[in-house]
């Protein structure tokens, strides 16, 4: 990793060694930015960071930081809050004040406690996240390349966007160019003869039959185009000059002109050039022939068209983007979920149970993060799939409860619910509906203070199921409420950053309800007033042998084999299943998931798709010839309709999409076992 170093006599300098002379150009490195008044974290942080293709640039005080941002551009900024004269929270403040630097990351690094106060004076002067010292190395390690990586994405897609505009500016501007010029050019036609204007004369036998047309003027631009004097050119016939099949086509368009006293219009190409000619009557035995060049404008249309190809080469691959970042992301979610999840049962101690709390949290809102930004990308694309079914509005709210329970119980809300003794039928998608309810729940917590009150309440009204979410917290301003469903619209900048979030979920949330035929819709006395958000669903007739869905739960043990190229995530997911008293064998990959597969015999495969070598769909069918009786599972971070269909097609039977909860584990192996 190239690094820059400082030293106290000099205020800030940095120092590299440039790459040698690559045969092919180098991609440009990321440089981050330390800043510490204590010269041995800084030596710490750039040796935790040793190994990442980052150029770490140091500071030592915030000044010097302010010095290095005005000479080049960094992924990151890595800021203690303790320093002399200017401490962190105001340099992040100067920093956030530049448009320049104002979307650069900023993680506060502190050796002490900080009160909530402080952490969000931290969040309003524009940071990102807090890191306590002494650092965890996995930790800093981790956040550094993600966000590093965001910065290269960032980039890269800038980039793309603005060579896009240009080249779509320039097609545009080329167009517009070529349409003015033909608009000139028919007009000129009426005043002088600057276009092709010719004037052809019926030639007719002794019947009056016409046989042939002979050119009684023409203008300059025609004479040059046909390379004729205007005496080789007036009085001869058109058979004269031109093949039998254009002289069968012109006498035909010519006559029809001429008959019916109607325009007659069409292309034609001459040498490499393309016109476009209009005929019309002029008195009795004469037709008119205006050509317009249009060949500029045909070369127009053909890019344009290939323009609006390649900008459907980039929307497309934005999307197999999203779909790959979440799928890159979900591999190292799992297995640190997994761990999280093992680690709770292992450990004792409060403050241990409190971090791996923290943890397991985090990662579960990744992937709420992770499934609202796909949700967007899908519906808008028109590729999300509703799958209804009558059921229960109960239903839904305990799957949304269970979601967000940890949350709620964070942070020590009072949590009211109102429900109605007998059930609410509706025709709805389980999984969506639930994800809007809890998506609900989740806003509520998060902008209401630790200890307020949240109340649910379900009831009928007017043909519609009606779930109404009461809270006491921050409420919204008024100007806010009509956009608040809009995509990336936020509320107050300061407690947004700090609780999270991309300014999607209400979007999606009411996408998604407006895609089963009901509404959503938000409202709010006013700031400090707490916020109403209620969904309708209309309701469905209940059947006369409707019964609520029984509880899948079994506890039995199972012998469960577990194949991933990812070790963590295979060893932590086996780790916690045998906390669950399962018996694992885990196969790291496809050779050795089919080698032991018939020894081990396995009840339950958890199987991963995105195997090296030979993919998961493969393993699945060769399995079913080995251990048929094994019930295969996907683990996997591809979630769309087509992988679910694909994963079925193979021979699975669930299709988990990662993290996965040991929950969500039990409960399809128990689900299994019941069919």
């Amino acid at each position: 990793m190239k690094q820059a170093t400082d030293t106290p006599s000099a205020g800030t300098s940095t120092a590299g060694v440039e790459p040698a002379a690559q045969a092919e150009p180098a991609k440009p490195r990321v440089s981050i930015l330390l800043v510490d008044d204590k010269p041995a974290r800084l030596l710490t942080y750039e040796a935790v960071l040793a190994g990442l293709d980052v150029d770490c640039v140091r500071a030592l005080s915030g000044r010097d930081a302010l010095k290095q941002l005005l000479v080049r551009e960094f992924a990151l900024i890595l800021l203690d809050v303790n320093m002399p004269e200017m401490d962190g929270f105001e340099t992040a403040r100067m920093i956030r004040e530049h448009p320049r630097w104002e979307r650069t990351p900023i993680i506060f690094v502190t050796g002490v406690n900080l009160s909530n106060l402080d952490q969000l004076k931290g969040y309003e002067v524009g940071a990102i996240d807090y890191i306590s010292v002494p650092v965890v190395p996995e930790i800093l390690r981790t956040k550094v390349t993600v966000l590093v990586e965001l910065h290269q994405r960032r980039r890269h897609l800038e980039a793309l966007n603005t060579s896009l505009t240009r080249a779509r500016t320039e097609l545009e501007t080329r167009y517009a160019s070529a349409l003015a010029e033909r608009d000139e050019q028919l007009h000129a036609i009426f005043e002088h003869p600057t276009e092709l204007f010719t004037v052809l004369q019926a030639v007719r036998d002794a019947s009056g039959a016409i046989t042939d047309w002979s050119f009684r003027d023409a203008n300059t631009n025609t004479l040059q185009l046909l390379g004729r004097t205007r005496e080789e050119l007036l009085g001869r016939c058109v058979s004269q000059l031109f093949d039998s099949e254009e002289v069968a086509r012109m006498n035909t368009q010519c006559s029809q002109a001429l008959e019916s006293r109607n325009l007659v219009r069409y292309e034609t190409r001459y040498g490499d050039q393309d016109f476009f000619v209009t005929l019309f009557a002029m008195g009795n035995e004469c037709v008119v022939s205006s050509g317009s060049n249009i060949t500029e404008q045909r070369r127009a249309e053909r890019l344009l068209r290939e323009s609006e190809a390649r900008f459907r080469e980039a929307s497309e691959r934005k999307d197999e983007f999203l779909a790959m970042l979440s799928h890159e992301l979900r591999n190292p979610a799992a297995a640190i979920g997994n761990a999280a999840q093992a680690l709770s049962r292992l450990v004792r101690q409060d403050k241990e149970q409190a971090l791996v709390g923290i943890v397991d949290r985090q990662i579960r809102h990744l992937g709420h993060l992770l499934d609202d930004l796909l949700d967007v990308s899908r519906i808008t694309r028109g590729r999300i799939e509703i799958n209804r079914e009558r059921l229960t509005l109960q239903s839904c709210i305990d799957l949304a409860l269970e979601t967000t329970q940890p949350l709620i119980q964070e942070k020590q809300h009072r949590l009211a619910l109102d429900l109605l003794p007998e059930p609410l039928w509706v025709d709805a998608d389980k999984v969506r509906l639930a994800q809007c309810i809890a998506n609900l729940l989740t806003n509520a917590a998060k902008y209401t203070e630790p200890g307020g009150e949240i109340r649910l309440r379900a009831f009928a009204e007017a043909g519609a199921a009606v779930v109404e979410i009461i809270d006491t917290g921050i409420g919204m301003p008024e100007e806010l409420i009509p956009r608040v469903f809009e995509l990336f619209v936020q509320g107050e900048r300061s407690l947004d950053r700090s609780l999270g979030g991309l300014g999607i979920g209400l979007a999606v949330c009411r996408m998604l309800i407006e895609m089963q035929g009901g509404s959503v819709n938000g409202s709010s006395p006013g700031v400090g007033r707490g916020s109403t958000f209620a969904i309708r669903i209309p309701l469905a007739v209940a059947t006369a042998d409707a019964t609520p869905p029984v509880s899948n739960d079994n506890g039995n043990a199972a012998r469960v084999m577990i194949v991933d190229d990812n070790r963590d995530a295979a060893d932590s997911l086996a780790l916690l299943l045998q906390l669950e008293e399962h018996a694992t064998l885990t196969a790291y990959s496809s050779a050795d998931a089919l080698r032991q597969a018939g020894t081990f015999d396995p009840h339950f495969v958890l199987l991963d798709i995105g195997l090296p070598e030979m993919d998961g769909y493969e393993v699945a069918r060769r399995l079913k010839t080995i251990i048929p009786r094994a019930r295969l599972i996907a683990i996997t971070g591809y979630g769309l309709a087509n992988d679910k269909q694909r994963s079925a097609s193979s021979g699975f039977e669930a299709h988990l999409v990662k993290p996965v909860s040991l929950t969500d584990i039990q409960t399809t192996f128990a689900s299994l076992i019941q069919h």
